[in-house]
């Protein structure tokens, strides 16, 4: 869980200022947390406390209202009404690492994935998004091979991964939906040589540049065994207390698993 923070502190201050480029300082002062880090470690805390993921959201959006939210998101979140609004979007997918990591089978990654989605990202392709996500996470950890990762998320969500990043970056634009985000995200993860590189590679194709990075850090933490010491010494200062808290509780329970 902790790659996908990295990723979002790494890549916030390119979300609205893309780069097309691999040389950049991961880390600055405009380096922030977004609602990236928010909504996965209120995840990560709902699994660690078998919490209620709607009102655990809802409490996270009271203690941390400027997260840099999505529209849809924040008019569910501001109301009363806890029905999902069928979205599509790529929120789906930068939420959902800690379930790649906390369940012990493919058949429970899949299905706690559409149950912590579908409570806002109702849609199939928000579903898809994070169950391709949680899915990767999961194969990475488990061992498979980055061609194994490649034709299971391939074949079950039909996106296609033949590309690379020298062949998505030219064109690439700021997506907001799961299908024009994830796809990506995992290429930049089967390109990599290690975890900075695919911090690296997500952020230089440009678009959602924090959400990318984050989606992609989950799984190359997952592939290359964690977060490289110094890389993650450096972001978790970038996290308030309460954040910092549960995201190393949660690193504590479920990691080297």
């Amino acid at each position: 869980m902790l790659g996908a923070i990295v990723g979002d502190i790494v890549g916030s201050v390119y979300e609205f200022d893309n780069i097309k480029t691999t040389e950049f300082p991961l880390f600055g002062d405009d380096c922030h947390f977004t609602d990236d880090s928010i909504l996965t470690i209120a995840l990560a805390e709902t699994i660690l406390k078998d919490l209620d993921y709607v009102a655990t959201m809802k409490q996270y959006y009271v203690r941390f209202p400027y997260g840099g939210y999505g529209g849809s998101f924040l008019r569910w979140v501001r109301s009363d009404d806890n029905m999902p609004y069928n979205s599509w979007g790529n929120g789906a997918a930068m939420r959902i690492s800690p379930v790649g990591f906390a369940f012990d089978s493919l058949e429970d990654v899949l299905a706690k994935a559409k149950k912590y989605t579908e409570v806002t990202h109702n849609h199939p392709e928000g579903i898809a998004g994070a169950q391709a996500t949680a899915a990767a996470i999961f194969l990475a950890r488990t061992r498979s091979s980055k061609e194994e990762i490649r034709r299971y998320v391939s074949e079950n969500f039909q996106y296609n991964l033949q590309r690379t990043c020298d062949e998505v970056r030219p064109d690439y634009a700021f997506n907001e939906s799961c299908r024009g985000t994830v796809p990506e995200a995992i290429i930049a993860f089967l390109d990599s040589t290690d975890y900075e590189n695919a911090i690296r590679l997500a952020v230089s194709l440009g678009g959602d540049s924090d959400t990318l990075a984050c989606i992609t850090g989950g799984i190359a933490e997952a592939f290359y065994g964690g977060v490289p010491k110094a890389i993650a010494d450096e972001a978790v200062t970038y996290l308030v207390e309460p954040l910092r808290v549960i995201t190393e509780e949660f690193m504590a329970r479920y990691s080297g698993r």
